[in-house]
């Protein structure tokens, strides 16, 4: 169904093509477009002083539809009462009439003169004080036209009535046999047509629950919308996707855009939503239970130019769980322009937002990322540190081996320590693997002696390396003294071997 303001819009459209004697053709479709929208639902228009104009008991700010208020009071009309499917002849004169000068009779005097019957317009009461004087007699009413004859119809009725009748043919036929002929046709005669039925069948089809379908519809009418080229037919493909678009209908593909055979469809559905689908989007990420889900989502979200800085932008939410949620999925991705917006959050409240925070500017590695993991390292937290830890990985993280090392040189938690020399075996770069030869070395030979199973864990870090200078110290520590670096050594070269 058409909102207030819809056919407010129009409404005000096609009058005021009405008035213009050049715009036959857009005339003609805004018409068209109009006796489509009142298929199914009858309208109400009133003028109230105060109040301005009121659709169907809506109060519409008056600037928008100045135009058609203006004709409302020219013509002293209170009130137009306009039923569902009205006459395409009555609906032609009521239009006609607004459009022309106020003549001796008031328009609902002249709308019934024309034989109409279904559409009334109610007229502003005006008192007039006289003098009292014998009354004349009352003028004749003037002569009724006679009913036109098909053939002498104007053109923009005879085409109405052409497309009233493929609306009732329409009606009847499945789905898919519209959209095909809208991708053959899609500035053909019988457009608006077509989009009200399938508007009607998309309809059905939420109250159904049958989401695919409606995916298969909308999506259909965008890409016969791409096709098309021409400003009238554009806008009728523009109200009826207007009408489609409702935040369930969005809702239920956005989740069809986690699943693979259904995401590009529902992606180009939910761009051309624009801002609407953005903020579907953004709802499900915020309550998506799982990294996973997030992920889809966000997917999503990114292949729509809103999607990325409204994603950053919510890193600042004032509930703990979202900023969480937001922050891990930036770093599962490696959202590089997330990092200023991460670096924020380092001294949030709640722990749990400190970690996700910690593990995502690790997992994104960049030099830009370096400084706020320095931080997140010192956090008194050793969980926070932890995370900071488990999420550095890979050569891209080249960056961070010097934050690591100085990290290193200050952690006082045994686990966080081993995690931090594992992180720098995964960087693998020079600077990574010096420190941890460094780190495999025993050290003074009584004071500064570096602790068995901490050297054994460099040792790990070096397998994991794995450059010629990480072999050639493994190499050289088969036969430590330790024995649980030797062993460890050796450990570490057969398996590099068998790789």
């Amino acid at each position: 169904m058409a909102t207030p303001q819809e056919f407010a819009a129009l409404f005000t459209r096609t009058l005021d093509l009405f008035r213009d004697p050049g715009a036959k053709e857009d005339q003609k479709a805004q018409f068209r477009a109009l006796i489509v929208l009142l298929k199914g639902e009858g309208m109400t228009i009133g003028a109230k002083d105060g109040v301005g104009l009121v659709i169907n008991g809506a109060a519409l700010n008056r600037g928008p539809y100045n135009s058609l208020m203006q004709r409302l009071e020219l013509h002293s009309v209170m009130e137009i009462k306009i039923p569902a499917d009205p006459p395409l002849a009555e609906a032609f004169e009521l239009l006609r009439l607004l459009a022309e000068q106020p003549g001796d009779e008031d328009i609902a005097s002249r709308l019934l003169a024309s034989g109409a019957k279904r559409i009334r317009v109610a007229i502003q009461p005006v008192v007039i004080e006289a003098p009292v004087s014998k009354a004349a007699p009352p003028a004749p009413p003037p002569p009724r036209s006679p009913p036109q004859a098909p053939s002498d119809l104007p053109a923009i009725l005879r085409e109405a009535a052409s497309e009233s009748a493929a609306f009732s043919a329409a009606a009847t036929r499945p789905f898919r046999e519209l959209l095909a002929e809208l991708h053959e046709k899609p500035a053909g005669p019988h457009v608006g047509e077509l989009l009200a039925v399938l508007g009607r069948q998309l309809e059905t089809a939420m109250k159904t629950n049958r989401i695919t379908q409606v995916l298969t519809i909308v999506v259909g009418v965008v890409r016969a919308e791409q096709q098309v080229s021409d400003a009238t037919r554009k806008r009728q493909y523009s109200i009826a996707l207007k009408r489609m678009y409702s935040k369930a209908l969005l809702e239920g593909i956005a989740e069809l855009a986690n699943s693979p055979p259904e995401r590009d469809d529902a992606l180009l559905v939910l761009r051309r939503a624009g801002e609407d689908g953005v903020e579907v989007l953004l709802d499900l990420l915020v309550a998506a239970p799982t990294i996973e889900e997030r992920r889809g989502i966000f997917m999503a979200l990114t292949g729509m130019k809103e999607g990325t800085d409204q994603l950053v932008h919510m890193l600042g939410h004032h509930q703990w769980f979202v900023v969480r949620n937001v922050a891990e999925l930036a770093g599962e991705l490696g959202l590089d322009d997330a990092v200023p917006a991460l670096a924020q959050q380092l001294d949030h409240n709640d722990e749990r937002v400190r970690k996700a925070v910690a593990l995502a500017l690790a997992k994104i590695g960049s030099s830009a990322a370096a400084e706020p993991l320095r931080r997140a390292l010192r956090d008194k937290s050793p969980d926070v540190r932890m995370q900071a830890a488990l999420g550095v990985g890979g050569r891209k993280s080249s960056a961070l081996a010097m934050p690591l090392v100085v990290a290193m040189e200050e952690e006082e938690d045994e686990g966080v320590e081993r995690e931090l020399i594992l992180a720098l075996g995964r960087i693998a770069s020079p600077a990574a693997v010096q420190a941890l030869i460094k780190f495999a070395q025993p050290g003074g030979r009584l004071f500064g002696r570096r602790p068995a199973a901490l050297r054994a864990t460099a040792v790990e870090a070096l397998r994991l390396a794995a450059t010629p200078a990480a072999i050639g110290t493994l190499e050289g520590l088969t036969d430590d003294g330790d024995k649980q670096v030797r062993l460890a050594a050796q450990s570490a070269l057969g398996d590099l071997k068998r790789k």
